[in-house]
């Protein structure tokens, strides 16, 4: 007994030496994906670069780190999971977790003496799963890496929430037939959906901003804008909120922003201050003369850069 726990203490010993070698070399340079705010790790670059980078993968969703439940490293993306892992002979290596299989099941084979598998034109059987993938979906599959970066088909096609979607030992696809052709195929974000239901701290998705932020492109703009009062009187001034953040929720400074006003009396246009530090912007809106129980309706325009965007909102003039 001495000698087996002797023997499971060196084994946790070794994978734990293994995986805090693995996590000091993350903080080493890594590259960093503006899209979300976080850095691919080191470790797994080669390996997503393999699999067709985020056209397949997606950007990173967190940062790597050590996995709770398994003590391998980790680091989440929108359509994956990669972890530094050991393999059957006990080398730490990278590869895919199978979140195909983990959340959509492997359903049972097709049934070759009862099933026309050499029949079904468009279709390829894979015997390794009893699966098949067909048109569409084998088009993409087979031009994005077939079972080296998907694995093989574990359902057929189905359909979830009114969307046709097949599911492979890493990844799932769905077809968006609304799309052009050539791009109805679409890979799905299975990696923020399993980060959801291990219920691992919310934090670690918060996007990290660079210290240099020559290196933090604004990707794209968000708007959000509120009125102090949803219900006022004629005789008051509203104010009027704006707020600008950028892809990953961080406040965009020096947006610029046109307010189109529609009161009872005509369209009024005011140009707000540039966004604060905190991406804020405000002006007063005199109210005098406008018709009680009328509607205003406001419609910002703002511009950053070459970026742009529109949002809307409303309040009531009651009395």
């Amino acid at each position: 007994m001495r000698v087996v726990l002797t023997a499971a203490v060196f084994m946790a010993s070794a994978v734990a030496l293994a995986v805090s070698v693995a996590a000091d070399a993350s903080h080493e340079g890594g590259r960093y994906s503006p899209e979300t705010g976080h850095t691919l790790d080191t470790v797994f670059e080669a390996f997503y670069d393999g699999l067709g980078g985020a056209a397949v993968v997606g950007h990173p969703i967190t940062e790597s780190f050590v996995d709770p439940y398994s003590e391998f490293l980790i680091q989440y993306f929108e359509n994956a999971r990669l972890e530094y892992a050991p393999n059957t002979v006990g080398e730490f290596e990278v590869r895919l977790t199978e979140l195909g299989v983990l959340l959509g099941g492997w359903d049972l084979p097709l049934e070759v003496d009862r099933f026309p598998i050499g029949n079904n034109p468009g279709c390829r059987y894979y015997p390794e799963s009893g699966h098949q993938v067909c048109h569409a979906f084998l088009d993409y599959f087979d031009a994005q890496g077939g079972p080296t970066v998907f694995g093989f088909p574990v359902t057929e096609f189905r359909f979830e929430n009114g969307r046709m979607v097949q599911y492979f030992q890493d990844f799932r696809l769905d077809w968006y037939p609304e799309y052009k052709e050539g791009a109805r195929i679409r890979v799905a974000a299975l990696g923020r959906e399993h980060f959801r239901r291990m219920g691992y701290e919310p934090s670690l998705l918060e996007p990290i901003v660079p210290e240099d932020l020559e290196d933090y492109p604004v990707l794209d703009i968000r708007l959000s804008s509120s009125v102090l009062k949803p219900l006022i009187g004629s005789d008051e001034t509203q104010q009027v909120y704006l707020v600008v953040s950028d892809q990953n929720r961080q406040p965009v400074t020096g947006a610029v922003a046109l307010l189109t006003i529609y009161l009872s009396d005509g369209i009024h246009f005011r140009m707000m201050p540039i966004t604060d530090a905190a991406g804020v912007t405000q002006i007063d809106i005199s109210l005098e003369g406008t018709v009680p129980g009328s509607r205003v309706a406001l419609e910002y325009t703002v511009v950053y850069g070459n970026l742009s965007a529109i949002t809307r909102d409303s309040f009531y003039v009651w009395y």
